[in-house]
């Protein structure tokens, strides 16, 4: 070891490029592999996970508030419970994010261990359940009494907080008996979650076509169409990676993929530096090896030492990785979309296995290929010189060809990335958002003193009406489309005054009555299968109050902010301002954001302190677009920051093998020195001979980034286009980057006395 010691000090470059390079992509494999575990974690922490399953509605977990009570006789089912969304106000219009649950969902969950009290509390309907934080922030204590909507409830019991699991975090629960007159037993469908707890060895088929059956029999005229086209059922432990709506914490399968595959290229690119440098070191250490050989060491004893130093050069890269990873999870920890989740770098028994496994299997990785290339010559050889001619730099130049290909992906990828972010960000919204603000709450009071009071606002232009903001979002509508299938608009209701201030880009116009007519984006006209001559409403009409006409067709503004997936189908109905009772003003506002804001909201406290009112998000309108594909860009700026990491690292592998190719061609081009040639001649031909390579490397990685960009963008509803100047640029980049990291180091051999360079032989 000690040899290996002085042996590295000899070659700083080459030793800081393996290290840092090796630590580095470490350290972001330990950020990316903790990540990944601790997402796929999050349904174990319940010991029932998978004897837990959830009826639904395609892509809703969740039923009818009596579901559960015609299911207990199936005979694969052990106990059933509910729990229902609830957010009750309390104090000054604050809201309390709650379950309403029943007894059994104690049993089913225990991780929600009680601190005191218990679960039999909730046989009393005045009676609450609070977690330990929630309990703290209002200083609660046992029978303590809390308002929630006018009805008083006494704190029973006080639960430890969950945190971390695929449940939402609940501040307070609260009987569900109390929601049964609240919800239609059969009808208000999503607004129950029944969970079930099967019996040992139940047969998952079976209780499911039991309970498809137990569907057709009480939704007859809703289950096999429009939204409740089919049952799903779910396991508790596929939760967290399923489209469930709002009920759930949510998993990002495509995030979990790219991170690894990123987090993979990032160790290739590390690995291929140290297998790279340490194939070209082989040569300077063929001496030492053949002593050693000569001295009596087999050659497997050789190759074994070979590997035992690079597991130990690689235990060390990975203890400099985990001090790099702990300080970089505050920052993964911004930008990942998922903050009730963080990352953490764990010391926990599997961690560490884990940990060792990785150094094992890198180090074996690392140290295998220069141990074989060490042991292919024998001592004789080494001694005589025939290693160096006979190896001929085959391996280095494949693995040129192989650093700068990686280049080129990674490079084309890079820009990819960033050219998509601009374009989501430039993507056209055809309505007019500018100063629009949305102020949003639900109340049953006279809210005719409010638009008052807005419209007095000397910075206030218009004040409008709206049921679902566009740009925002809105509740889904099912109609049928001209050959019989089912469709779902978006549908937003407004009045006049509203529709006026969005400023919709109108293609057609049937010169509708303004109020109860229905104007569809283009896209959604299309989608419906209507024309000129066929548009026909009247199933439309007959399923959503107001859409009695056909007014005409604007241009589609997007429906899905976050720019991935599918775009939604848009209808916009025109009606009356007192025939919106639950949505949102619309404030057109002119001067300072910053002061409107601030005279808006004292406007509306004015209005709520004596009012029973629940505020819901006030916001600015393309504010709130920004925001929502804030996760989407956070996610690309961190694959795009493992993209630069792995670039730099590949950029500093070649700048290594450049050097090594250089200081190897030094003896060819003394040798022709002598024979006439001259600096310039030498020079050039060197660097003909390397940028070669770099051609070849980038006819193989084209190809590749051509497809992973394809791979990339499909995703996208506005989507990049024409973007072959993208590979352009990255073809370019790295000839230059090659050229650059290349041509100091041959003019240097190229300037060596040759007489000087031949005694080295």
């Amino acid at each position: 070891m000690k040899s290996y010691l002085k042996f590295l000090s000899r070659n700083k470059l080459y030793t800081a490029i393996e290290f840092v390079g090796l630590a580095v992509s470490l350290a972001f494999v330990i950020i990316i592999g903790s990540y990944v575990w601790q997402q796929f974690a999050v349904t174990r922490e319940n010991p029932n996970r998978e004897n837990i399953y959830l009826p639904g509605m395609p892509g809703c977990p969740g039923l009818t508030y009596a579901f559960p009570d015609v299911i207990t006789e199936i005979p694969e089912i052990e106990v059933v419970s509910r729990y229902c969304d609830v957010a009750p106000t309390y104090g000054k219009n604050e809201v309390l994010w709650g379950g309403a649950v029943d007894r059994q969902f104690f049993d089913l969950f225990p991780n929600y261990r009680f601190v005191e009290g218990s679960p039999d509390v909730l046989s009393s309907p005045s009676n609450i359940i609070v977690t330990e934080s929630f309990a703290r922030k209002k200083d609660l204590s046992l029978g303590d009494r809390l308002d929630l909507n006018g009805e008083e409830y006494t704190v029973a019991a006080i639960v430890e907080d969950s945190h971390g699991t695929v449940m939402k975090v609940n501040e307070a629960f609260l009987p569900v008996e109390n929601y049964k007159d609240y919800w239609q037993p059969f009808d208000n469908f999503g607004s129950t979650i029944c969970f079930i707890k099967t019996r040992p060895g139940a047969d998952r088929q079976a209780l499911y076509d039991k309970l498809e059956e137990v569907c057709k029999k009480v939704y007859p005229d809703i289950y096999g169409q429009s939204f409740f086209d089919h049952l799903e059922l779910t396991r508790y432990d596929e939760l967290f990676f399923k489209e469930t709506g709002n009920q759930f914490l949510h998993g990002d399968l495509k995030t979990i993929r790219t991170l690894l595959l990123v987090g993979l290229l990032l160790l290739l690119s590390a690995i291929f530096n140290y297998v790279n440098l340490s194939v070209a070191l082989t040569g300077k250490r063929a001496k030492e090896m053949a002593v050693r050989q000569l001295s009596g060491a087999s050659r497997g004893r050789v190759i074994g030492k070979y590997i035992t130093e690079s597991i130990v050069f690689t235990a060390a890269c990975f203890g400099a990785g985990l001090l790099i990873a702990e300080a970089f999870c505050p920052l993964m920890n911004r930008l990942l979309s998922n903050p009730d989740i963080p990352i953490r770098v764990a010391w926990k028994p599997g961690y560490v296995c884990a940990y060792v496994v990785i150094i094992l299997v890198v180090g074996v990785i690392c140290g295998i290929i220069p141990a074989v290339m060490a042991g292919r010559y024998n001592s004789l050889e080494v001694m005589k010189g025939d290693y160096r001619r006979k190896s001929k730099m085959v391996f280095s130049k494949v693995f040129i060809v192989l650093q700068n290909a990686l280049a080129v992906i990674l490079i084309a990828l890079a820009i990819t990335m960033e050219a998509q972010m601009r374009k989501t960000q430039s993507r056209p919204m055809h309505i007019d958002i500018k100063d629009k603000f949305s102020l949003s709450f639900i109340t049953r009071e006279d809210q005719t003193p409010l638009k008052d009071a807005l419209e007095r606002l000397p910075f206030v232009k218009r004040v409008g009406r709206c049921s679902g903001v566009p740009g925002i979002g809105t509740g889904g509508q099912y109609s049928k489309t001209r050959d019989g299938q089912d469709i779902m608009y978006r549908l937003y209701r407004m009045d006049s005054t509203a529709f006026r201030m969005f400023d919709f880009k109108i293609l057609k116009d049937y010169n509708a009555p303004i109020f109860n007519s229905v104007w569809f984006s283009d896209e959604s006209f299309a989608a419906t299968g209507f024309d000129e001559d066929y548009h026909d409403i009247s199933v439309l009409s007959q399923r959503a109050s107001g859409c009695e006409n056909l007014a005409g067709v604007f241009k589609a503004f997007p429906t899905n902010n976050a720019n991935m997936g599918e775009e939604e189908h848009a209808i916009v109905c025109v009606v009356r301002p007192e025939d919106i009772w639950i949505g949102s003003y619309l404030i057109e506002t002119a001067g300072d954001r910053k002061e409107a804001y601030s005279k808006i909201m004292e406007t509306y406290e004015e209005y709520a302190k004596d009012r029973e009112v629940y505020l819901n998000y006030p916001s600015w309108i393309d504010e709130t677009i920004a925001e929502a594909w804030k996760p989407a860009r956070n996610n690309m700026r961190l694959v795009e920051i493992f993209m630069l990491l792995s670039i730099i690292i590949s950029l500093l592998g070649l700048l290594a093998m450049s050097t090594y190719y250089a200081d190897e061609k030094s003896r060819d081009i003394a040798v022709r020195k002598v024979f006439g040639g001259t600096v310039d001649s030498e020079a050039w031909r060197t660097i003909r001979d390397y940028m070669i390579l770099v051609g070849i490397a980038c006819v193989i990685g084209i190809p590749i980034a051509v497809y992973a960009a394809q791979e990339y963008l499909k995703d996208f509803i506005y989507r990049l286009e024409g973007y072959w100047w993208i590979f352009v640029a990255a073809v370019l980049l790295t000839g230059l980057i090659a050229f650059v990291s290349v041509i100091w180091q041959v003019l240097k051999a190229a300037r060596t006395n040759p007489a000087i360079e031949l005694k080295k032989e």
